[in-house]
């Protein structure tokens, strides 16, 4: 019956590790970042949009997946050619752009050729667990985003933009103890400890990077309402590894 009982229990185990989800970084790819900003302050953006991710998992079993989401802006100009932006796309974005070539967003003139730099933080916090109660692990991703725009426009309505980026960063993350349960014994193997600080089992960390490029084409239906269709080429690499993933989005944005 010992005999028994103990292959129980590692079966048990093997089965509670299956179950577990994998520690995964999925930054987001989607730009929608202009090279005009009107001249004046005050001038503000929102938009809503789709964003697509780049998935890469610290163990190189699990196949890289890729998910969309839902993606929202808020913009304001701080005059003198400065934009902040803030994004909720799953992940918590902060940006300042600066255009230092072109004319100004309010001239909408034909032919007019536009440059603009970008610095910003990127803050994502992801967590996964088997049960409501319990973490399997939870990490924190910090980045920075720097980028080039630059933009043509063929007429009042139509601008076309591009972008080159690159994103450095890193991430603190913790393995927690789960709850385990023999159900053919019927007894607990591991009582787990849910949300708290001495849950934690272990550490891990990583430092990763990510660059890439986008092209992008704004239409202005109206004075307020712009929708622009974008095309990223997103690498990223994190864990050691390396993944290239190609995304189409697209963005609505009201201005006011």
């Amino acid at each position: 019956m010992k005999t028994l009982s103990l292959v129980t229990l590692i079966l048990a185990t093997v089965a509670l590790v299956g179950c577990e989800s994998t520690p995964e970084v999925k930054p987001r790819m989607a730009r929608f970042n202009s090279p005009e900003v009107h001249s004046q302050p005050f001038n503000f953006k929102l938009a809503v949009g789709t964003d697509t991710s780049n998935e890469i998992s610290i163990n190189n079993t699990k196949k890289a997946d890729r998910d969309s989401a839902l993606r929202f802006s808020a913009a304001m100009t701080l005059s003198h050619g400065f934009e902040a932006r803030y994004v909720d796309n799953g992940e918590q974005q902060l940006s300042l752009k600066y255009q230092w070539l072109g004319a100004p967003e309010e001239e909408k003139q034909s032919g007019n050729f536009s440059l603009a730099t970008s610095a910003g933080y990127i803050l994502s916090k992801r967590k996964e667990h088997t049960t409501r109660a319990y973490n399997n692990w939870s990490l924190e991703q910090k980045s920075y985003d720097l980028s080039l725009i630059a933009g043509y426009r063929f007429n009042r309505q139509t601008l076309m933009y591009g972008s080159v980026f690159y994103q450095d960063g890193d991430i603190d993350g913790k393995y927690y103890l789960t709850e385990s349960y023999d159900d053919v014994n019927n007894e607990q193997i591991n009582p787990g400890c849910g949300y708290d600080r001495t849950c934690v089992g272990s550490h891990f960390t990583d430092k990763g990077k990510a660059y890439g490029a986008s092209l992008a084409l704004e239409y202005e239906f109206l004075t307020w309402l712009v929708l622009t269709g974008e095309l990223v080429h997103h690498k990223a690499d994190w864990f050691n590894r390396s993944n290239n993933e190609t995304g189409a989005n697209l963005n609505l944005e009201f201005r006011f």
